[in-house]
């Protein structure tokens, strides 16, 4: 059951983010969803990554854990274990 919320979740995502003013990102969009979207009861987090010009990407969303900063903690350690020069960090989406 959870799965099937997760997979309904998403395609809700997705047609979110892509519902946006035409000047607007659809990151925005979505983003903007996240915010009063919560996925259990720990809160979500957003894996942003440090760009070449100092500034934080979203690059990521983990939701639907018992414990989702660890699990972004998780999967921050596998992201530099492939590129180790990267800078990656957990924020609360929610």
């Amino acid at each position: 059951m959870m799965l099937r919320n997760i997979s309904v979740l998403a395609l809700a995502l997705l047609a979110c983010g892509c519902a946006t003013k035409d000047d607007a990102p659809a990151s925005e969009g979505l983003a903007n969803y996240i915010k009063d979207a919560r996925v259990g009861s720990d809160p979500d987090q957003w894996i942003e990554m440090r760009n070449m010009l100092g500034e934080w990407e979203r690059t990521g969303l983990i939701f639907g854990y018992n414990g989702d900063f660890d699990e972004c903690q998780k999967a921050i350690a596998g992201l530099k274990q492939a590129n180790s020069e990267r800078e990656y960090r957990c924020v609360q989406a929610n």
